[in-house]
């Protein structure tokens, strides 16, 4: 009896989000052989599924850094692909708001990252920005015509859709648990058959750096995982948002604030505030996992972020030092 052979192809990606999916398209257009391995049942389940979905317009990032150019272009691309397949989209734009005098240096520094950057944005007065959102309330604003709104899983899909269609794979509910690179080729080890790839790219999101190490690889960096929540407006709160309303972020800390979203289907949600998370896809209060939980609360580089936050955490420090010592014995 003939065994079946190994499936081989020369692109092999690990994980159904978008960036996965966007990374099988590339290889697929380029007329390689590409198969795409998704655990779950279902695309974008995940960081695609779950997010805000602003089309972001590249405005704060440092000038002629990666961040900085890839999210103009990926901007402008992102709206280019929802108008070429009919996707659910809006380019509504953003306003951030100054409440405080001391926010309008911080204000002028975005100005400036904006037009550096090549990202349109306009300083507003009080009446300008009333224009805009008549129910906002500040003492000067920048209004970023370019921000926008999508549906990202329905982009993710698509992609998915493009795969298939350029002759790549999609194989659904299947784990990867270790990558065995060899001379010629990278075996791709789960809970269903192997697949061989020339070349494999892990786009396992937070799974990522465990991946990593999976293959025999030390990234150096272990994912910390924080959840964003949000709250939803009544219908009647709702109508006074147009659109995207911005705080001017804190420098001292590494968030944008929280802020008023538009969402595709007509709702508005504020937020987020960012919560430890104790479950690596931990999306609900209660979801906590020990082995990831003592991951978190035995990294330096989340205890760095603490400090850096909120130096006087020490009462809180020790109690989760002594829980991560319990966790890791029981795990």
């Amino acid at each position: 009896m003939t065994l079946p052979k190994t499936p081989r192809y020369e692109v092999v990606v690990i994980g159904g989000g978008i960036v996965g999916l966007a990374t099988a398209y590339a290889a697929a257009r380029s007329g390689r052989s590409v198969a795409v391995v998704e655990r779950e049942p279902r695309l974008a389940t995940h960081q695609t599924g779950r997010n805000s979905n602003v089309i972001h317009s590249g405005l704060y990032y440092a000038p002629g850094g990666l961040k900085a150019r890839l999210a103009v272009a990926g901007c402008a691309e992102t709206v280019a692909f929802c108008r070429t397949h009919d996707l659910p989209h809006q380019v509504c734009g953003k306003l951030v708001v100054a409440t405080e005098p001391d926010e309008l240096p911080r204000m002028k520094e975005l100005a400036r990252r904006g037009n550096a950057n090549g990202v349109e944005n306009h300083e507003l007065d009080q009446a300008g920005m009333r224009a805009h959102e008549p129910h906002v309330r500040g003492i000067a604003a920048l209004w970023v015509p370019s921000t926008g709104i999508c549906d990202y899983r329905a982009v993710a899909e698509k992609l998915g859709e493009l795969v298939v269609k350029e002759g790549g794979e999609i194989h659904l509910g299947r784990s990867v648990t270790s990558l065995v690179r060899r001379r010629a080729d990278v075996v791709v080890r789960g809970d269903g058959p192997e697949l061989l790839g020339t070349q494999v790219v892990a786009c396992a999101g937070l799974h990522c750096d465990e991946l990593a190490r999976a293959s025999g690889a030390d990234p150096g960096v272990r994912i910390v995982p924080f959840r964003g929540e949000y709250a939803g407006f009544s219908e009647r709160a709702a109508a006074l948002v147009r659109g995207l309303i911005y705080p001017v972020p804190d420098p001292s800390f590494p968030f944008l604030g929280v802020h008023f979203t538009r969402m595709i289907g007509g709702d508005i949600h504020a937020g987020p505030n960012a919560v430890l998370s104790l479950k690596r896809e931990g999306y609900h209060k209660t979801d906590i996992d020990l082995r990831d939980s003592a991951e978190v609360l035995t990294s330096p580089a989340f205890w760095k972020l603490v400090d850096g936050v909120c130096p006087d955490f020490k009462a809180a420090r020790a109690w989760l030092k002594a829980f991560s010592r319990g966790a890791t014995q029981n795990s």
